[in-house]
């Protein structure tokens, strides 16, 4: 890699039952935390903004760009592990899905994308990007199980993916310059709260 990425998990969504998980939006907090986050420094020398698709990782990078004055380019490469075919799950079926999910890389539940094709298919989206520019910041908010599947990776850590994820929590960023890893996106702290 000849850029630098700062990678960002978006911001808190309102959990919605009655859309896909892709289709949720940011929650009050999440909008009043992404707003505070939007000036801080680390994103001061970013040259371009890249989100996913999805409307929570686009709305969270909205903030940084209009604070920077700039552009976002949606990416649809750079959505989350799809989790929308088995429908909304409640709170111990989705804790269970997603830990199955991040502990056994090729089987999936519940129609799921599997974690060997997510972290295949955002992996070619970031080296896809790095090949177009040479010696830029680069913003790429995203979601928590590709974050940590990419980090996880990169830090040769594959068999803690699902420790590492219950960790981030929302608006962690991490920075990778020249391939390598400069600030993990895990934070060591409690256990998140999954929406």
């Amino acid at each position: 890699m000849n850029n630098t990425f700062c990678f960002l998990r978006h911001a808190v969504p309102k959990l919605d039952k009655s859309k896909p998980r892709s289709k949720w939006i940011l929650s009050e907090e999440g909008v009043h935390a992404a707003q505070k986050l939007a000036p801080s420094p680390v994103f001061d020398n970013v040259n371009l903004i890249i989100s996913s698709e999805e409307e929570r990782a686009y709305q969270t990078a909205r903030f940084v760009a209009d604070k920077l004055g700039k552009e976002v380019v949606r990416m649809l490469e750079l959505n989350e592990l799809e989790q929308d075919a088995g429908g909304f799950l409640e709170k111990e079926e989705f804790d269970r899905t997603i830990r199955f999910a991040l502990t056994r890389w090729d089987r999936s539940l519940h129609g799921w994308e599997t974690a060997r094709c997510a972290l295949d298919r955002f992996r070619k989206a970031v080296n896809q990007v790095n090949s177009e520019y040479e010696g830029k910041t680069i913003l790429i908010v995203s979601h928590g199980c590709v974050l940590n599947l990419y980090f996880a990776e990169l830090l040769n850590k594959l068999n803690t993916v699902y420790e590492r994820w219950n960790k981030t929590t929302f608006l962690n960023y991490g920075l990778v310059k020249d391939g390598k890893v400069v600030k993990d996106i895990v934070e060591e702290s409690e256990p998140r709260v999954s929406p």
